[in-house]
């Protein structure tokens, strides 16, 4: 019989290797939660299995056989010969990682992404054709430049984009939801889940839906939303306001529901911020929030809003509805 305790290393290597495929929807992202939540020795698998992901994307820049054996494991041809590969180095790795270090890194979603951002970073990319590219957060891209494309595939989170003229080559920025056909300068992606987020600052943008059905124009001042099988305007932006707020590294929300907010500043801070988002999904914030101090911004949810944070160490925050009789 086997040992109760591989078993959850087992399970939790299962379930890390589908988060980090994208395989997982809403519904089973909600399991995996409940399932960590089963006991400490669940909560602490998972997270060890989260640091030998880390350990494993940190690999990816070293010139070693390590890094042809990651390659390997991920070879498209022999997609699930590679993923038990990976299950089995997920275990070896995350058995072998101290405790003490278990829950330094978030989620890597992309582990072997041309370019990265970590929590509570903001970086500027100059690149090959002269864009720049601006990555908040916890984000991750592939970059396809050579003599005919210019292509962006944003894997997570949030870029900004400047792009430099040339008339031979579109600038293009792809994600599973279909691709954005720069036809101007300035403009900002982001991944939310199944869509993607158009903001147009500057010009002309023209979305097409991933199954080729639905094709837009986005004009500066305005934002849409882009799935699989649609592309649609969500209405009027500020392209003034959200410069400086990138600027300043900061998040201004208007009348948007408290759990998006949170997973925004999640994706900035190193750890964990635990919430039930159908307990919170009634309360609405309207803010402008610093995304480089991500205590300081809970702290200033707590002061508006009838929620209670508790920090149980610098990696595990917990975010619930205040009790009415407090």
């Amino acid at each position: 019989m086997p040992d109760p305790q591989q078993k959850i290393e087992e399970q939790a290597a299962d379930w890390l290797l589908r988060l980090h495929e994208g395989e997982l929807n809403d519904t089973q992202r909600l399991a995996f939660e409940r399932w960590k939540q089963q006991s400490p020795y669940h909560a602490s698998a998972a997270a060890r299995m989260e640091a030998a992901v880390a350990h494993m994307q940190a690999l990816h820049d070293k010139k070693a056989p390590s890094r042809a054996a990651l390659n390997a494991a991920f070879a498209p041809s022999e997609k699930r010969r590679g993923k038990n590969t990976l299950r089995a180095l997920l275990l070896v790795c995350g058995l072998a990682i101290p405790t003490t270090a278990m829950l330094v890194s978030p989620y890597p979603q992309q582990w072997l992404a041309d370019i990265r951002n970590g929590p509570d970073q903001w970086q500027t990319l100059q690149l090959a054709d002269g864009s720049t590219l601006t990555l908040n957060g916890i984000s991750a891209a592939n970059l396809y430049f050579d003599g005919k494309q210019r292509r962006v595939e944003l894997l997570q989170g949030e870029i900004l984009v400047q792009v430099a003229h040339d008339n031979t080559r579109p600038f293009i920025v792809q994600t599973p939801q279909g691709t954005l056909r720069a036809l101007g300068t300035r403009f900002v992606v982001k991944r939310a889940g199944e869509v993607t987020v158009l903001s147009m600052l500057e010009s002309r943008v023209a979305a097409h839906s991933a199954n080729g059905q639905q094709t837009l124009e986005v004009d500066a001042g305005s934002q849409a939303t882009m799935r699989s099988n649609e592309v649609r305007l969500a209405g009027p932006i500020d392209p003034a306001s959200i410069n400086e707020a990138w600027r300043r590294h900061q998040l201004v929300v208007e009348n948007r529901p408290l759990p998006e907010v949170l997973d925004e500043i999640a994706r900035h801070r190193a750890g964990r911020v635990q919430f039930d988002r159908h307990a919170l999904q009634s309360l609405r914030v309207s803010a402008v929030i610093p995304l480089d101090n991500s205590d300081h911004a809970l702290k200033l949810l707590a002061q508006t809003l009838p929620i209670r944070i508790q920090t149980f160490t610098p990696w595990l925050v917990v975010v619930s509805p205040r009790d009415k009789s407090q």
